[in-house]
């Protein structure tokens, strides 16, 4: 099938050789495009799979260039930010300083975009990001764009408002020790407690842990100590909630509680593991995830996706797809300069209908349609599914 899409953009490109006057090779021009994204760690297979989406992205992009005429390609330049602060400092300093990119898509976690920040908005270089939720990162006039995901603000409202649907008048919440997971903390305390909700014991691990047996007998015990009507909720990246649920499913008390997680916890991996699952499944596990609205490009994005790598997108993939357009589009309209497409960015954002949804920045640079899906575990322990939504722009929640 990939030799069929290639077949196709060779097509493409001798129709329009055959309509356009040939371009000599000194008239094309490259703008470079980076990708920094982590490729290893516990988040390796995110990053692998979003830079399969920004690749087709790119792809199809060069194809209408191609088409067009233009002389403009793109070309992807990527580094891997080993899903740290540092690292992803490193990778966007290592992709501008070889490549003279301009524009950067990633990173990932809020955690690594605040540490490529002060690189970025020292040398004019702009990063979009896609995934990007914490909201230490919402800063007015910077050169940090985070356009498909919205600040967890919105989902922290989500989250409180089910805790208290389901009776829990007091929570214990693990998170992950980083701005996400310390950003997360604090906004759901302020609207759980906002909403008349009680005490909330919180516990942090620190961000590479992939052992979380002492984090787990003090979750316990901080949920025996509260009683029948105490909730937990995960803040936890993939690899420590494998290594959390690990230990959860003999411990007693774990099995007895109602869980909420984030939505890193939803990933295929989670599931793998039968008993993992079905501790998942006995928890009533919700998540507060991805918009669970599509548009008319959402099926064409699968599609094409699946043709090109014979599998189907992981969740967000689609976002880092939409990020790469965005990005795209902005260098096409601004030219390859880091202070136009910082200017013209939001302008194009602004004018973009994604596979999920439009994207429409607010002053901070960030996604202001907060719309999200409610997802629970099946009973079998199989996979999630929908049984609601979280409207974040009116804070409504509707269950089908």
């Amino acid at each position: 099938m990939f030799r069929k899409m290639l077949l196709l953009g060779l097509v493409l490109t001798l129709a329009a050789a055959l309509v356009m006057p040939a371009l000599a090779q000194d008239d094309m021009e490259t703008y470079m495009l980076g990708v920094a994204l982590p490729f290893t760690g516990s988040f390796g297979t995110f990053g692998q799979d979003f830079e399969r989406g920004i690749d087709l992205a790119v792809a199809q992009m060069n194809a209408e260039l191609a088409a067009a005429g233009s002389a403009i390609r793109f070309e992807t330049v990527s580094a891997d930010t080993e899903q740290t602060p540092e690292g992803a400092s490193r990778a966007v300093q290592t992709i501008v300083q070889t490549t003279g990119a301009q524009v950067i898509v990633g990173p990932l976690t809020t955690a690594e975009v605040l540490g490529a920040k002060q690189f970025v908005d020292e040398n004019g270089i702009v990063i979009v990001a896609m995934a990007s939720s914490g909201p230490a990162a919402s800063i007015p006039g910077d050169n940090i764009f985070r356009v498909i995901y919205p600040p967890d603000t919105f989902s922290s409202k989500a989250f409180a408002t089910i805790a208290l649907e389901r009776g829990h008048a007091n929570m214990v919440l693990l998170h992950v020790d980083d701005a996400f997971g310390n950003g997360m903390k604090e906004q759901f305390i302020t609207n759980y407690q906002a909403q008349g909700g009680g005490e909330v014991a919180t516990f942090a691990y620190a961000p590479q842990s992939t052992e979380l047996s002492t984090e787990a007998a003090a979750v316990s015990a901080a949920l025996a100590g509260f009683g029948d009507s105490a909730g937990f909720f995960c803040v936890c990246f993939p690899g420590a909630a494998e290594a959390f649920v690990q230990v959860a499913q003999i411990d007693p008390i774990l099995t007895s509680v109602q869980w909420l997680g984030n939505e890193a916890m939803t990933s295929d991996e989670m599931l793998e593991d039968p008993g993992h699952a079905m501790t998942l499944a006995n928890a009533d596990f919700v998540t507060v995830s991805q918009s669970a609205d599509t548009t008319p490009l959402t099926p064409i994005f699968e599609h094409d996706f699946v043709a090109m790598f014979d599998k189907d997108p992981g969740i967000f993939t689609n976002y880092a797809f939409d990020a790469a357009n965005i990005a795209m589009l902005t260098m096409l309209a601004a030219g390859n300069d880091g202070a136009a497409v910082k200017s013209m960015l939001p302008f194009i954002a602004n004018h973009y209908i994604g596979t999920a949804v439009q994207a429409f920045l607010d002053e901070n640079g960030d996604q202001a349609i907060a719309s999200y899906g409610i997802r629970q575990v099946l009973e079998d322990g199989s996979g999630f599914e929908v049984i609601g939504t979280y409207d974040g722009n009116n804070d409504t929640i509707t269950y089908k």
